[in-house]
Order: C-alpha cells, then structure tokens, then sequence
C-alpha cells in the first residue's frame, strides 16, 4: 500500500527538571503519516505464541521514527513491540495494547 492515507501520533517520553531541579516525565507527541498493514494469519500465530497480542501493523517514514515506544492510532493508545526496518525509506511498527492504554 501506498499513499500514506493515515496519520498517527508518535508518543515519546521524556524527562525535564523543574528550577528545583526535580525531574518530571512530559510527552512528546509528533503527527506523522503512515499506513496501515492488515496481520497475516501466520504473524498472528507467531506472536501469540511469544505471549503477545497484535492489534496493528503500521509503517511509517524511517526519518520520522526516533525509537517512541508509544503510538496512538485511530485514537487509540498502543505500546510499540517491534520496529523492522521495512525497506531503505521505512520502519514497520507492530503495536499492542497494554492494560491501561485507553
């Protein structure tokens, strides 16, 4: 597929101290556009058996993908669990739901 018809919002977690010098966690979010896999029958299999759960497969731009571990995809919150160097130009992202997500 082609096109990049979808759009999802790339979550990085990052840490800033305050002028007490505490640390505090904030989030980085990043719209970027990509598209959207369907999960083959046997990839599917594959990761259950692994104790994983694939809700959905996206690729994005390799230059947009900075290692989140987080994802928000049709406005739902996912946890990245696998980033594969898809071709030269981009990054295939597996993306579960964790408990506490939504």
């Amino acid at each position: 597929m082609s096109g990049w018809a979808g759009v999802c919002t790339l979550i990085a977690t990052v840490s800033e101290r305050d002028e007490l010098g505490v640390s505090h966690k904030k989030e980085r979010c990043r719209r970027v556009p990509c598209n959207v896999y369907g999960i083959s029958q046997t990839a599917y299999y594959a990761a259950a058996q692994a104790g994983v759960k694939p809700q959905a497969v996206i690729t994005v731009r390799d230059c947009a993908y900075s290692g989140e571990k987080l994802c928000e995809f049709n406005g739902i919150r996912y946890a990245v669990d696998s980033a594969v160097l898809a071709n030269v130009d981009d990054v295939r992202l597996t993306l579960v739901e964790k408990v506490g997500n939504r």
